[in-house]
């Protein structure tokens, strides 16, 4: 499965975007959430790649204080998915919550501790 989705957790959450955007030419858009989050727009839709989003570090938690990129992979069942990365040795960083409107999605961990996000599609989500 690829990647569809990255995310960056920054301290700074206007200075990062206002570099990001003269720097590579990303455009934000606020996006409905209980804190401060944008989502990015690498390029048009015709070119190939991902977008994300942009959060501050003070609203999350699993960042430790430091600012780090995630990757979202898109899966088909989040509850299989997540039994098969605890299976395998993994674990389960964020559990399973509601992103309103778009999905299911969990933060999971490879073995030696490399963080990534699962998300299965559900606009019912809430």
């Amino acid at each position: 499965m690829k990647p569809t989705y990255f995310d960056l957790t920054v301290h700074d959450l206007g200075q990062a975007r206002e570099f990001f955007q003269r720097v590579l030419g990303w455009h934000f858009e606020k996006f409905p959430m209980p804190y401060e989050y944008y989502r990015i727009q690498t390029g048009p839709e015709s070119e190939p790649g991902i977008d994300g989003g942009i959060g501050a570090v003070r609203d999350a938690p699993i960042s430790g204080g430091n600012p780090m990129t995630q990757i979202t992979v898109p899966v088909l069942d989040l509850d299989e998915t997540m039994s098969r990365v605890q299976a395998s040795g993994g674990h389960i960083v964020e559990p399973k919550m509601p992103i309103p409107g778009i999905g299911w999605y969990a933060t999971c961990a490879e073995p030696g501790g490399l963080r990534f996000g699962i998300i299965q599609a559900d606009p019912a989500a809430r």
